[in-house]
């Protein structure tokens, strides 16, 4: 997924199992953006889909 043209992994759980995000061009906001030291970062994202449902998706590998 590119966001903000950094390309990201991403991953939710749901009912136990892990989701992956399909490729696409979806409106999402950061929620959570937490740096505990400089080389530690979690940061987790809302997407909204066509159908108007959201759902969390948080960054699991970044790349340039």
């Amino acid at each position: 997924m590119v966001i903000e043209g950094k390309k990201y992994e991403l991953e939710a759980e749901a009912k136990g199992r892990v989701a992956l995000l399909a490729l696409g061009d979806y409106k999402a906001k950061r929620v959570e953006d937490v740096h505990k030291n400089n080389y530690e970062s979690s940061q987790t994202y809302e997407f909204q889909f066509a159908d108007g449902k959201t759902r969390k998706f948080t960054v699991i590998g970044q790349t340039e």
